[in-house]
């Protein structure tokens, strides 16, 4: 089912944007004004400017994304997230990551919000302009587009997007991105809701009509999950952030204190309790990874990934006790140029001594499982490279992995 939105920074399509009065017959102009009168109250948000939208055709999206995935995703930044995903054994070496992004956004996109240029995009698959009125599907996409508008007029989509680019932390920029689209997503729900108490029936026919999204099985799915956080945990966050606080505590955030963390968004308790990361130092490790390796990433894993990672070896009820008790981090990776392995680094802290000891215990529990042999300290698993895992304190821990056993051994305990 096409159900994603994406918030896009510059629009390149080959026709100029129309309103709505401009390209609509009146009964779907009538039809699209209903449904901005009603997501404004839903959301609480009256419309300051006239939010011009336009019907970009399968073709036009594919030309649009073409071009801003060159400007978004360099090879640098591709290669960067690979080695990233390669180190939490959630992507193999070697795939084509730019094709599979790719391939998944154009296939799941159903709408986004322009932010250059305030134009909210559907996408016209299916001949949708032939209908007099806008589909059951097209007017749900709408919804969660129009709040789109909503935000950009009284908050300044692009300041927040900026701001949480400048960091350079992805930990915090999927942590942004999940306020966005949990807010429209959130809306979007109630909007839904209100369709199917209407005419729950009619509702059903039409998603049961909507084509089969099949992704590609070399996908990594930790690029799905990150593309569904922000949709899926954000409108969790953002309906705990309108229990607690009303629609104001959602306002306040999009204007001056958006989430910091994916832990805020997991655990929307410690966002209201101002509860940020932990800053984790590392000393420099240049000596102990020796001559030949480069650094490629220096900064947090933060809650989602680690999640990620431990996923791939133990059950949802484990990996949530393991990582509700995170506190900060931070991870460097090394790769060797002449053999492509990776060298890696990461130092965690926890809220409590508890949490360390629950995610040490465990987590030497997952490398059992993983690999068939253990060295002699006990330290490390063996399993084409080192993994290796030690109490550095009562709240803190640091895992490691290397080709060789005792870099991986070194890394543990370098201290400043």
């Amino acid at each position: 089912m096409r159900q994603l939105s994406l918030i896009a920074f510059v629009l390149l399509l080959l026709t100029p944007p129309l309103g709505a009065q401009d390209q609509f017959l009146p009964a779907m102009h009538a039809q699209l004004d209903a449904i901005e009168r009603q997501v404004s109250q839903l959301r609480q948000l009256e419309g300051l400017a006239n939010a011009p939208m336009r019907f970009p055709s399968p073709a036009d999206l594919e030309t649009y994304l073409r071009r801003r995935f060159a400007r978004d995703f360099p090879p640098q930044k591709l290669a960067t997230d690979l080695v990233f995903y390669r180190a939490l054994e959630l992507a193999p070496a070697g795939i084509d990551l730019e094709r599979l992004y790719f391939a998944f956004i154009r296939d799941w996109i159903g709408g986004y919000y322009d932010i250059e240029r305030d134009i909210m995009n559907i996408v016209a698959y299916d001949g949708v302009l032939r209908h007099e009125l806008l589909p059951i599907p097209y007017q749900v996409t709408y919804a969660h587009e129009y709040v789109h508008a909503l935000q950009d007029q009284h908050f300044d989509l692009r300041r927040i997007i900026d701001r949480a680019e400048a960091s350079d932390n992805r930990d915090l920029r999927l942590a942004v991105q999940a306020l966005i689209e949990g807010d429209a997503n959130y809306v979007m729900g109630k909007f839904f809701h209100g369709l199917l108490e209407r005419d729950s029936g009619q509702v059903e026919r039409a998603y049961a009509a909507l084509p089969a999204t099949n992704f590609d099985p070399a996908m990594p799915g930790v690029i799905i999950a990150a593309t569904q956080f922000p949709y899926r945990q954000g409108h969790f966050f953002v309906s705990e952030l309108v229990r607690a606080l009303g629609w104001d505590g959602v306002d306040r955030a999009l204007r001056e204190r958006p989430p910091q963390t994916t832990e805020q968004i997991y655990h929307p308790e410690r966002y209201l309790a101002g509860e940020g990361a932990i800053p984790v130092e590392m000393p420099d490790l240049t000596a102990i990874v020796g001559g030949g390796w480069r650094l490629r990433y220096d900064g947090p894993v933060g809650e989602f990934y680690l999640r990620q990672h431990l996923n791939a070896v133990l059950d949802e009820g484990r990996v949530d006790m393991m990582a509700s008790g995170w506190g900060g981090d931070r991870m460097r990776i090394y790769s060797n140029d002449a053999d492509d392995h990776l060298t890696w680094v990461i130092a965690q802290v926890w809220d409590t001594a508890e949490d360390a000891s629950e995610f040490y215990n465990h987590y030497r529990y997952a490398l059992r499982l993983r690999f068939p042999s253990r060295s002699a300290d006990g330290v490390c698993w063996i399993g084409g490279a080192a993994y290796c895992i030690k109490r550095i304190s009562a709240r803190e821990t640091r895992i490691s992995s290397a080709p060789q056993s005792e870099t991986a051994l070194a890394l543990l305990s370098a201290d400043g």
